[in-house]
């Protein structure tokens, strides 16, 4: 199932636009659609509003008084209409298979023991949340744990007696120890193959070899292993315990899913919707974690919201849906393809709208510079070459790429003029 298209009408600044999702160019990669816009343009709300739409609950704290489900042109489509007294969304999906939109009521007992998890499901994450460290873990399931329980909420709170991540890893490393223990390496194999995925995509990330092990003294803890280092979740960098904490959450709900054939977690087709994940990274990280997504989930389509030009410029074949303000709300533009042989100013300047390549103070007095060469060119300057010159003084010694633009244009005015301005 894939989403292809959401209607806004009356809904936080949109009053009525409909957002297209084009499907995606490589069939080997995932389908990816970034929601760019400054503050307040709505993409938290766009990202909402399909999270709310996937499943049955609230959309973004809007209260749906009704729901309908119709079909549109084939079985293979249908579209999904809240309405709430003065507001709108529908949301227009294509199903790739059998339709089939068998939501089980959030409690883990409903769910039959041999049910596999044939379609699409959804999960949602936010930048701003962080792996805790987590002490004296007792190894054991939890046998109400349903994975898609509190699925798509951005930010999950685990509680006091919730299945948490650190149990997830001591659970498996465990089982992996006592299977091998036994001599049963194809058991230890089964247990091992998700901690080495998360392993694998965060060292991709980081560039460093990463390695979850557990210590051993009162109860079980997990620490992560960095080039020989062991260190408690809680004295990571922020930005590496982001990335543990939804990549990590989401491998281990699903693990928990059963899926038809047993289907690899990598195979699998499954939507995700990922708000703001670059919080807290550094820019060489902002710069490998979505290609790294990409590659490895290839049947997923993903959307994301970003003020980050790294997290733009890093795929090739991503969608960008640029939306801006206007006096009538927010308007959003169709939707173009990334390409990440185009560079940082380039994406600067095309999607984020921002012209300006140096410091306030400094593109202040460059835009002054410009002025003074166009009025020189039109023989406009009336007496204030003097100024020009110190401003070109000024302007060069604060970096030897300054120094080259301003080199270059005086250049273009001798060559034109047939003067001999020099710094």
């Amino acid at each position: 199932m894939k989403i292809r298209s959401l209607t806004l009408k009356n809904i936080g600044v949109f009053e009525d636009e409909t957002i297209s999702f084009p499907e995606k160019q490589d069939k080997d990669l995932a389908e990816i659609h970034i929601l760019t816009g400054q503050n307040g343009t709505g993409k938290t709300t766009i990202l909402q509003a399909l999270a709310g739409g996937v499943s049955f609950s609230t959309m973004g704290g809007i209260d749906i008084s009704e729901i309908y489900l119709h079909d549109t042109k084939s079985t293979n489509n249908f579209s999904k209409k809240f309405i709430n007294k003065d507001s709108t969304t529908t949301i227009s999906f294509e199903n790739n298979y059998e339709f089939s939109f068998n939501y089980h009521p959030l409690s883990p007992w409903n769910v039959p023991k041999n049910e596999h998890f044939q379609n699409t499901r959804a999960f949602a994450y936010s930048g701003y949340r962080f792996i805790e460290h987590q002490e004296y873990i007792n190894v054991k399931e939890n046998l109400k744990y349903y994975p898609l329980l509190n699925a798509l909420e951005f930010v999950k709170e685990y509680g006091e007696n919730d299945y948490t991540l650190n149990q997830w890893l001591a659970n498996n490393i465990s089982k992996r120890s006592f299977a091998r223990d036994e001599g049963n390496e194809e058991k230890a194999k089964v247990f091992d193959r998700n901690i080495k995925l998360l392993e694998q995509v965060i060292q991709e990330i980081i560039e460093k070899p990463i390695k979850f092990e557990p210590v051993y003294e009162t109860g079980i803890k997990i620490v992560a292993n960095i080039e020989g280092k062991k260190l408690d979740f809680d004295l990571l960098p922020d930005g590496l315990r982001s990335i543990i904490s939804w990549l990590g959450d989401l491998i281990m709900r699903m693990d928990a899913l059963k899926w038809k054939d047993d289907l690899p977690i990598f195979e699998r087709e499954f939507i995700l919707f990922l708000d703001e994940i670059e919080v807290h990274l550094h820019p060489s990280w902002q710069r490998k974690i979505l290609p790294v997504v990409q590659k490895l989930f290839k049947n997923a389509q993903i959307f994301i919201t970003t003020h980050s030009p790294f997290i733009v410029n890093s795929v090739d074949g991503a969608w960008i849906h640029k939306i801006e303000l206007t006096d009538r709300g927010a308007k959003i533009h169709p939707a173009t393809v990334s390409e990440n042989g185009n560079s940082i100013s380039y994406v600067l300047r095309e999607t984020f709208g921002i012209k300006e390549e140096f410091g306030l103070e400094v593109n202040n007095d460059l835009e002054k510079f410009y002025q003074f060469r166009d009025k020189l060119l039109a023989g406009n300057l009336n007496g204030s070459e003097y100024k020009f010159i110190e401003l070109s003084k000024s302007l060069a010694v604060q970096s030897l790429e300054l120094n080259t633009i301003i080199q270059f244009e005086l250049r273009q005015i001798n060559k034109v003029l047939n003067t001999n301005y020099s710094l």
